[in-house]
């Protein structure tokens, strides 16, 4: 679809292959293809819509793709070898913060009515224990979806079922559903709930299918939701091709950001070789405009996608992701944990493509008895993202 004819291509290099995922937060890579970003910091870039985070992991780990739109927590379980081949991969760009939910269908919900004292019991899973305790043992295990098992949707549906009381392992059931099949599968009964980004969690409400309950933002606070993921090897190969990806990315999200621009992003996005729908279907993805529910969205909950505290990569985040990973049994144990957080979500590398001047802040790193003692600390809930997010740190 891209008309841009690329200019001054850096050392007459080949285009770069990035993979995408057809969702909302794909946005910036889609919007500095088509608004020639890529093509003024001299980068040729062929976009590859991908089936699923599998298929990008995969074929950025195999040199089938250079780099991709990823999931926050994929570079660093690529890098630590959870789930696949262990591959060295890095960001040094986050794409956006914020964007998740959980969300519950209409039987659901009405069972949870009768356990309930208030709207408060409902969305903190109060409720929801209670039923579960009331049910018969021989009874089908109520069935919750995410997107990927290494993924900020799993931990945080996890850990919301954790502080109610819930064994996510014992007494329900989660389930791997893509993004798109998942309101489908809410209305045919297939799931109970589901915690995934937007706009899922809107249309599902909007088309009557279930009810919101909480925002990713109210379990976590603000964090790093997608990443600009690249191999490692071709970082340290292609660095200046590199840096002017990252340049024309945060050129993109600030455009994403901009309400002016939101009728032509949502024309572009809808496009077949993008996300192949509707502009309508695509609004509440971005801004202030949700549907009218029994659930009010908080406006930090929205999704955000430009802005120095929101593109910059944080290494805490990866300490805390790698947590996750040892706590719903994915990681058994990592020597010096503090080295891959920095290898993996490299600052390093943002400062330098944007020409900041670098912020020594090494509060994040952990000492050696706060390594030793730091995945089982945060597994038993003596420590939790403050409730403001990542960027407040941590709360012991």
């Amino acid at each position: 679809m891209n008309l841009n004819k690329p200019m001054n291509i850096i050392l007459n290099s080949e285009p770069v292959r990035v993979g995408f995922i057809p969702l909302i937060d794909c946005a910036p890579f889609v919007i500095a293809h088509e608004k020639g970003f890529f093509t003024q910091e001299g980068v040729e870039v062929v976009l590859s819509k991908e089936a699923s985070w599998a298929s990008i992991r995969d074929k950025v780990a195999f040199n089938l793709l250079d780099g991709a739109h990823m999931l926050a927590s994929m570079p660093i379980a690529a890098s630590l070898g959870i789930g696949t081949i262990k591959t060295a991969m890095q960001t040094s760009f986050t794409v956006s913060h914020n964007g998740n939910g959980i969300t519950i269908g209409n039987d659901l919900y009405k069972q949870l009515q009768k356990y309930a004292n208030s709207s408060t019991e409902i969305r903190s899973g109060v409720a929801l224990k209670r039923f579960i305790n009331s049910r018969e043992p021989q009874s089908e295990p109520l069935r919750f979806a995410m997107v990927y098992p290494y993924s900020s949707h799993n931990y945080q549906l996890r850990d919301w079922l954790g502080c109610a009381g819930i064994d996510s392992d014992k007494d329900v059931q989660i389930i791997v559903v893509p993004p798109v099949k998942m309101v489908d599968s809410l209305k045919k009964g297939e799931i109970d709930g589901y915690c995934v980004g937007e706009p899922w969690n809107s249309l599902a409400v909007e088309q009557g299918a279930g009810h919101m309950l909480v925002t990713g933002y109210e379990i976590w606070g603000s964090t790093p939701e997608k990443v600009f993921g690249v191999n490692s090897i071709w970082a340290e190969i292609n660095p200046q091709i590199h840096l002017a990806m990252i340049r024309a990315l945060e050129k993109a999200c600030t455009w994403v950001d901009e309400p002016e621009n939101r009728t032509e992003l949502l024309n572009i996005l809808s496009h077949p070789d993008y996300l192949n729908c509707t502009m309508e279907q695509l609004v509440y993805g971005f801004g202030s405009i949700k549907p009218k529910g029994q659930f009010d969205w908080p406006m930090e909950a929205y999704q955000r996608f430009s802005g120095h505290e929101t593109n910059k990569p944080l290494p805490s985040y990866a300490l805390w992701i790698m947590a996750q990973m040892y706590r719903w049994q994915q990681l058994t144990q990592v020597t010096s944990i503090n080295h891959v957080a920095e290898q993996v979500y490299r600052q390093d590398l943002y400062y330098q493509a944007l020409g900041l001047e670098v912020e020594r802040d090494d509060s994040w790193r952990l000492s050696t008895q706060e390594e030793s003692e730091w995945f089982g600390a945060v597994a038993c809930g003596k420590i939790r993202l403050h409730p403001d997010g990542i960027l407040k740190g941590f709360v012991k």
